[in-house]
């Protein structure tokens, strides 16, 4: 008997589940509401695509077990792989990190090219359908609403006739936007609880011609914003073609202006003014473009007590970070690396895996929320809940983590593996370390680490 899945969305944390569905399904049919483009470009499907996107250590890990090979079609697709250490101008709130090889690899291009090569791969590896321009309007269960069997659809644009498919397994992987809650509570189910952390971050970008400068040595700068007082933090990114991607960001509502001149003055806002210097006689080759959606948003169906079997929730229809700490598609190859460790350990069909797995999802975020919404909780504006103890003593943990940084290499290397998510935060609580962030604790902090960077940004030394 041909058995067959249904992912609704086709974005990242779709195309990556129809990749691990397609070793343990005959047929996998992926749902977009967009009709693809025939090259790299942004879609509407994709809002942010026009920004910075980092693909993190971790993430990028896992594509390369899914899709062997993965990096030379990124490289071959023009993306520049880049190195975390010797090609990063990094500012964190302790000053200029050193620039040393950290041995951490990934490739950096646009949004748009990285989901291009990744539905090639798809294409070309494995029998998975694309169904383009159609929007799932709902659910269809069996008699006792127990389990999930089919999707109700409508074309897009079209005569709006609704057509349904059937399915062993559907999963939802449409992003903030989905339905997901309003189809349970249709069948009978309850709605899950919600959290969101709001810290009221928008940013706005600009793509450039990468300038021809030597004293240019870097492919990534990164300017992180100082809270609770410094709002403003920026990042450009080498991608193809030989262009800069730069985004301007601002918390607790304090959004950089789309008009040229307000948003390069906006950018002598920076604790330093390394980027205003870097882009101030860059050729600009696109419009500005903003962005304000993106507070962190938990859906909790982990606590549901009743969830119909054959239907799963993944990606950002679960939970959705704040896009600033470019976790999300880094979460959507873990998540489908838990989906193909589920269908591996047992039987798709067996009563009660869906939960089960929605369980085990929610285990799997825990972490990477309180590394997100722990950090955004440092600004008075930010609107959720109100940091216990433990978590204010975290975050002066994590402050002092930040003095030492810029001056050793084996912290620097350990916040970098956490901030890839290769490592858990855990790793920062070594012996080792406390002894160091113990010491650091009882020398005065220099009063200019709260404000402006007064030290140049460090150049690359060649030995």
């Amino acid at each position: 008997m041909t058995t067959r899945a249904l992912v609704i969305g086709g974005s990242m944390a779709g195309l990556l589940s129809a990749h691990v569905l397609s070793d343990h399904f005959d047929e996998v049919t992926i749902i977009e509401r967009d009709h693809y483009p025939e090259m790299p470009e942004v879609r509407s499907g994709v809002p942010q695509a026009r920004h910075v996107h980092a693909l993190l250590a971790r993430g990028e890990e896992i594509m390369e077990q899914l899709f062997p090979g993965l990096g030379l079609d990124f490289e071959r697709a023009g993306m520049i792989k880049y190195e975390w250490g010797t090609d990063s101008a990094y500012l964190t709130a302790g000053g200029w990190l050193k620039r040393f090889n950290t041995g951490i690899h990934t490739h950096m291009g646009s949004r748009a090219l990285v989901d291009f090569v990744i539905r090639q791969r798809l294409i070309q590896d494995c029998q998975v359908k694309f169904l383009e321009g159609q929007q799932v309007d709902g659910l269809i269960a069996a008699a006792d609403n127990g389990r999930v069997i089919g999707v109700q659809m409508t074309e897009r644009g079209g005569a709006r006739t609704q057509t349904s498919l059937t399915a062993d397994l559907i999963v939802d992987a449409s992003g903030r936007g989905s339905k997901a809650a309003d189809w349970l509570t249709s069948l009978g189910y309850s709605a899950p609880e919600e959290s969101t952390v709001n810290s009221y971050v928008g940013y706005a970008t600009r793509w450039y011609e990468k300038p021809e400068d030597p004293a240019i040595d870097w492919r990534i700068m990164f300017i992180l914003a100082r809270p609770p007082h410094i709002t403003r933090g920026a990042a450009i990114f080498e991608v193809e073609g030989g262009q800069w991607i730069a985004t301007l960001g601002g918390v607790s509502k304090d959004y950089p202006p789309l008009d040229e001149a307000g948003w390069l003055e906006y950018s002598k806002g920076l604790p330093t003014d390394a980027f205003y210097e870097a882009v101030k006689n860059a050729k600009p080759i696109s419009d500005i473009s903003g962005y304000q959606r993106t507070q962190n948003h938990w859906r909790h169906y982990e606590k549901l007590d009743r969830f119909p079997d054959g239907f799963l929730i993944v990606g950002d229809a679960v939970c959705a970070f704040n896009p600033i700490y470019g976790q999300g598609m880094t979460i959507a190859a873990l998540d489908a690396l838990l989906l193909d460790q589920t269908c591996k350990s047992k039987r798709i069909g067996t009563p009660g895996l869906s939960l089960k797995f929605q369980r085990d999802l929610g285990a799997s975020l825990q972490t990477v929320w309180l590394m997100a919404t722990g950090e955004d909780l440092r600004y008075p504006a930010t609107e959720g809940y109100t940091p216990d103890l433990m978590t204010r003593l975290l975050q002066k943990y994590v402050d002092q983590v930040g003095r030492i940084l810029p001056n050793d290499e084996a912290v620097a290397l350990a916040f970098i593996d956490v901030s890839n998510l290769r490592k858990p935060p855990t790793s920062l609580f070594t012996p080792a370390i406390m002894g160091k962030v113990l010491r650091q604790a009882l020398t005065p902090r220099p009063p200019a680490l709260g404000g402006r960077e007064s030290a140049p940004m460090p150049r690359l030394i060649h030995e």
